[in-house]
């Protein structure tokens, strides 16, 4: 006879939480796939309205598009927090642990996000030079995309970090460690 708990809120918020995490995660990839031809050339295009070669982009491997390696980081870690909540919404204490080893990771990503995002404007404008109009380059490129997807990419840049916060803390929460306790083996009588 086995005993099963029964998940608490907790847990079930943790993981509810970490899915949508992980789907948020999804939000540049599938707009760089999507979308990213065309906000290439909006930003090439305007490269050329302010009289520079439109190649200074590819020469300094910046690109609108999303392809490649540029990937590789949002998916692997929208299917690792995918897994994690898996984890956590079927109870197995393995992942409450990984959680609150990756979760803080995580976080520490979406402080990297927050400051390249914060920077990106000073970087472009380094490349194209004091002469060009970086600002004007970027917004070229923000108005390839749907109007609804920049404040959806505007709320991730919230979500995902406020989101990791509460996981941890969730997780840590008496009712979350209880729940993943080991449970002493019962034995037939």
């Amino acid at each position: 006879m086995e005993i099963t708990k029964r998940r608490p809120r907790t847990v079930t918020l943790a993981g509810l939480l970490q899915v949508l995490f992980a789907l948020a995660f999804l939000i540049a990839p599938v707009a760089g796939l999507i979308f990213g031809a065309d906000v290439q050339a909006a930003a090439e295009a305007e490269l050329t309205r302010q009289g520079l070669s439109p190649s200074i982009l590819a020469q300094n491997n910046v690109h609108f598009d999303e392809g490649g390696y540029a990937l590789v980081l949002p998916v692997s870690t929208a299917l690792i927090a995918g897994l994690l909540a898996w984890l956590n919404l079927a109870g197995k204490r393995a992942g409450r642990i990984l959680t609150l080893i990756l979760q803080p990771i995580f976080l520490a990503l979406d402080v990297f996000i927050l400051t390249s995002q914060a920077s990106k404007v000073q970087y472009l404008q380094s490349i194209v030079g004091e002469g060009a109009n970086a600002q004007a380059v970027l917004d070229a490129a923000d108005h390839a995309y749907p109007a609804w997807l920049l404040p959806l990419s505007e709320g991730r840049l919230i979500f995902t970090p406020l989101a990791s916060i509460a996981v941890i803390i969730l997780l840590l929460l008496p009712s979350a460690r209880a729940y993943f306790r080991k449970r002493p083996a019962v034995q037939a009588l």
